[in-house]
């Protein structure tokens, strides 16, 4: 009990309790004065009747004294109602602040689920971050793929980073899995990829989603201590609120292309599957229609390549479309687009190739072929050779159909003069053209 009343002792009074004893100390004072002339009325009469000359001033002076106390009393009040409406108004403000974050936060929630590329959403967050913290500077750290390291994917202001790539184990923040803050004048939770001098404060914070390690998010607030500001603890909440955003946010778009690749890639070879190639195709149709420019297609065969898997087993098979793969990856433009057509034949896009272009690239490709040497369960492996036929845009036909039905029938027939061999064949003249077009029309 006795512990109970001190502790009540202790705690500050509030405004209202403090009123109420400044007006029960006034009335136990008016109270007192009437108990005192009650108790012997006769001689506070008598007193009164002995300086009844002085009766006005005395007078005057209890009025002074009970105005004295009410001012002080009004005093007192107005004290703490002015206390009490800085507060209200430090609060309203702050109140503000937090809807207005709050706001921010949910328009870059937005943004981020509406985000197409990782680099988009990096741009969004910095946005935000540069309009709720614009004294500070800071950096987006990606994992890079198959490695234990990390690099600068995007940044803001004037980080003091040591370097753009560094090692998980370089960040306290990705060893303990939680936020990591750090002070210049205590440098020994300072992170090694923080440059030298320090910044007055600094934060990072582990991106991390579906238990897998994304990246780090670093903040700094400079190394002028005399304009740095501290992350509190609402500042810390947004910039992990904003971290486990990102983190998830990155962690869709990879899934959706990791997706979208195994849906347009030949899981084998890695090259372009049919039904990506057809869109692909006509695509490039359309644009080479609208600029006017040639385009040509090249239809590919492994010669007797059911020899080979009869030969060295399927797995060896599986092991020279690779290889076949890898040399198409090596001999052709990056605006080239191969892909795998069914089995061991495979057609490749030429964007901008004439007849001629289109049968050296052809060429190359062949005896590029012919030099592969690859090494299988410790056997080396050779004798790869290939029959390629072509077909060329406007000449040859202006469809997709008309096209790889052209480029078929090249390739039946370099492998009817013996495979191992380029076929595109030239253009119809153009009385020839004529005479196939009169025949046509009588026969019909």
């Amino acid at each position: 009990m006795d512990l109970r009343a001190q502790s009540s002792q202790e705690e500050p009074a509030t405004p209202e309790l403090r009123a109420r004893r400044d007006l029960i100390a006034i009335g136990v004072i008016v109270l007192i004065v009437c108990i005192l002339i009650l108790i012997d009325p006769d001689r506070a009469f008598e007193w009164i009747a002995q300086h009844e000359e002085v009766q006005i001033d005395e007078f005057l002076t209890a009025i002074v004294v009970v105005g004295a106390g009410f001012a002080i009393f009004s005093w007192r009040r107005w004290t703490d109602l002015s206390r009490q409406v800085a507060e209200y108004k430090r609060l309203q403000a702050e109140l503000s602040e937090i809807n207005r974050g709050a706001a921010l936060l949910g328009e870059t929630d937005d943004l981020l689920q509406s985000s197409l590329t990782t680099e988009e959403a990096y741009r969004i967050v910095i946005r935000h971050f540069e309009i709720r913290f614009p004294w500070a500077s800071g950096a987006i750290f990606s994992l890079l793929p198959g490695q234990d390291m990390v690099e600068v994917a995007a940044s803001w202001g004037q980080p003091s980073i040591r370097q753009t790539q560094l090692e998980l184990e370089d960040c306290w923040a990705l060893r303990r899995g939680r936020v990591n803050l750090s002070q210049a004048d205590d440098p020994r939770l300072a992170c090694a990829h923080i440059n030298n001098p320090l910044p007055a404060y600094a934060i990072c914070v582990p991106m991390m989603a579906h238990g897998d390690t994304l990246g780090i998010l670093y903040l700094d607030s400079g190394t002028d201590a005399a304009k740095a500001r501290p992350f509190a603890e609402s500042h810390q909440r947004v910039i992990k609120i904003l971290a486990e955003h990102l983190s998830l946010t990155v962690a869709n778009l990879n899934l959706r292309e990791t997706l979208r690749t195994q849906s347009i890639h030949d899981p084998l070879t890695g090259l372009f599957n049919r039904r990506y190639m057809e869109e692909a195709l006509e695509r490039e149709l359309h644009r080479s229609s609208r600029r006017g420019t040639p385009l040509a297609i090249l239809m590919v065969d492994l010669d007797h390549f059911k020899r080979f898997n009869d030969t060295y087993g399927h797995a060896a098979g599986d092991a020279a479309l690779r290889e076949l793969a890898r040399v198409f990856q090596t001999q052709l433009r990056a605006e080239d687009i191969a892909s795998r057509y069914g089995g061991e034949e495979f057609l490749i896009i030429l964007p901008e190739n004439d007849r001629t272009t289109a049968w050296e690239c052809a060429e190359r490709l062949r005896r590029a072929v012919e030099e592969i040497h690859f090494q299988h369960y410790g056997e080396m492996l050779e004798g790869l050779r290939l029959s390629i036929g072509g077909a060329c845009y406007p000449q040859d036909g202006t469809t997709t159909e008309t096209l790889e039905r052209v480029a078929d029938s090249a390739l039946y027939r370099a492998k009817q003069e013996g495979r191992n061999r380029v076929v595109i064949p030239e253009p119809p003249r153009r009385d020839q053209a004529i005479h196939a077009a009169k025949m046509t029309n009588d026969a019909t």
